[in-house]
């Protein structure tokens, strides 16, 4: 069981992190680095964690250590502390591979993830490899865990992390249109998410139907559903999202 975690570069994420963890569990001692003091001591006051004298403070005092350093920091923040063997160092940096870090991190043990914001609720589907009980561990607790079988399936997967924030722009256009209807902006919010929300869990409650075939009970020719999915046909309003994708996916793959 993990009793100790370290995190270094407290960003953003690393507050999400830490805030998932605490909901998880009131055990688990969470050590962060103090390179951005006031976050760090924010942390600190409102979940209950420890801030250390210096990174090299965290690595001593843990056996699980993530790093949330920028993908720029990562090397340079690793060369700098010496990790121990028998520890496992989980980077979130994006397209840095495993034999990329192994040379900052060894004798540790690398595993590289991607969970996202939502891990402050403990609903972040999270990648990990290569496997690695205690990145298992630790990112259950945080969500949905999936292990990929091979490296090179880490940049694709990524790309869904920049998907997750377009979700709230499709969300933010559709409440504003509903509001600028005369629909109350308290009621629009709540309408759209939750109609997303619902979509959402029946997909996942049925997992052996195709959301394709989902849809199509849905659709009646003639009907609503059916002629504003031909305006989005029409106006490439859906393979615009896999352009999107696409994108992004060279962007990682060129950052190898």
């Amino acid at each position: 069981m993990i009793e100790r975690i370290g995190i270094i570069g407290v960003g953003h994420l690393a507050s999400y992190l830490v805030e998932g963890l605490r909901r998880a569990s009131h055990n688990i001692e969470i050590i962060l680095s103090p390179r951005n003091a006031e976050r760090a001591v924010s942390l600190a006051d409102q979940f209950g964690a420890t801030v250390a004298k210096n990174n090299q403070a965290v690595v001593d005092t843990t056996d699980v250590i993530i790093l949330t350093t920028r993908p720029e920091d990562t090397i340079t923040v690793s060369e700098n502390v010496a990790f121990q063997s028998g520890q496992t160092v989980i980077s979130v940096a994006i397209g840095l591979s495993v034999e990329t870090l192994k040379p900052v991190i060894s004798p540790a043990t690398v595993v590289r993830a991607m969970p996202i914001s939502c891990a402050a609720l403990n609903q972040s589907p999270t990648l990990i490899f290569p496997d690695n009980p205690k990145a298992r561990e630790l990112f259950t607790l945080l969500g949905q865990v999936h292990i990929l079988p091979h490296e090179s399936d880490f940049t694709p997967a990524s790309v869904i992390a920049a998907f997750y924030g377009w979700i709230y722009a499709l969300c933010d256009e559709v409440i504003s249109w509903t509001a600028q209807t005369g629909v109350p902006q308290h009621t629009a919010r709540s309408l759209v998410l939750e109609t997303v929300r619902g979509a959402v869990n029946m997909a996942l409650t049925n997992p052996d139907k195709e959301l394709d075939m989902m849809l199509k009970t849905l659709v009646t020719p003639g009907g609503i559903t059916e002629q504003g999915l031909n305006i989005l046909h029409q106006q490439q309003g859906l393979t615009a999202w896999s352009d999107a994708l696409e994108t992004v996916l060279k962007r990682l793959s060129k950052s190898k």
